[in-house]
């Protein structure tokens, strides 16, 4: 059974010597879920560790950081037992069978969504949508809200709900009106900017939709290429 490098070791330099971690910190400085760094402590896999009262009541687990390093240098034979381990545990220390890499990617992806969602809650969202549906350009609304244009975009790209909501909001942004030939075209998102009557570039959904498509067909071009 071959030594693999204990999970910590790529962490090191963010550690604390100082520091006394809980479990739910340590699981943050992993990137795993605070169930799987549990089931290492139970494993034996970071030994050393203190029992506290948890102020929500029951016992936590806590770590010096000073531990943490200690443990980091030093390599752990594990043996990839699935029935023992939960796969993101496992593959943290170096299984990548499907089982695993899916436990894994499901894990990341829910904690940059909790993330997502701490920076960028229901309130914020709402507001914006509203501001965008009373002709507030997408930026302008997101500044006003506190979040950036990519938090904005960023998030409709996996919550098709809040997509929705923006999309018909944004049709208040059109600058030709939706029965105008020219909407949803790249006339209209590209609008005219001199000559004796120039209109600005179009952000309303139609336009929007068309630079998606736009952008979609260039991606394929280019991989076909």
């Amino acid at each position: 059974m071959p030594a693999q490098p204990h999970p910590l070791a790529e962490y090191a330099d963010r550690i604390d010597a100082a520091k006394v971690y809980t479990l739910r910190q340590l699981a943050e400085l992993l990137e795993l879920a605070p169930s799987s760094v549990s089931g290492m402590a139970r494993y034996g896999w970071l030994p050393g560790s203190r029992m506290k009262p948890h102020r929500r009541g029951g016992r936590t687990y806590t770590w010096t950081g000073k531990q943490l390093l200690r443990l980091a240098a030093r390599p752990i034979r594990v043996r990839f037992d699935h029935e023992r381990y939960a796969p993101s545990t496992l593959y943290r220390v170096g299984c990548r069978c499907p089982t695993c890499v899916q436990a894994h990617s499901a894990d990341s992806q829910e904690r940059k969504r909790a993330l997502a969602d701490e920076a960028f809650p229901k309130e914020k969202r709402d507001r914006l949508v509203a501001l965008v549906a009373d002709a507030t350009p997408v930026a302008e609304a997101a500044a006003e809200v506190g979040v950036t244009l990519g938090q904005v975009y960023g998030r409709a790209t996996w919550d098709a709900a809040f997509a929705e909501e923006l999309d018909e909001a944004a049709w208040s942004l059109c600058v030709l009106g939706q029965t105008d030939p020219a909407c949803s075209t790249a006339s209209g998102y590209r609008g005219k900017p001199g000559g004796t009557s120039p209109r600005p570039a179009c952000r309303g959904t139609g336009c929007r939709e068309w630079r998606r498509g736009q952008a979609q067909l260039e991606r394929s071009e280019a991989a076909a290429a």
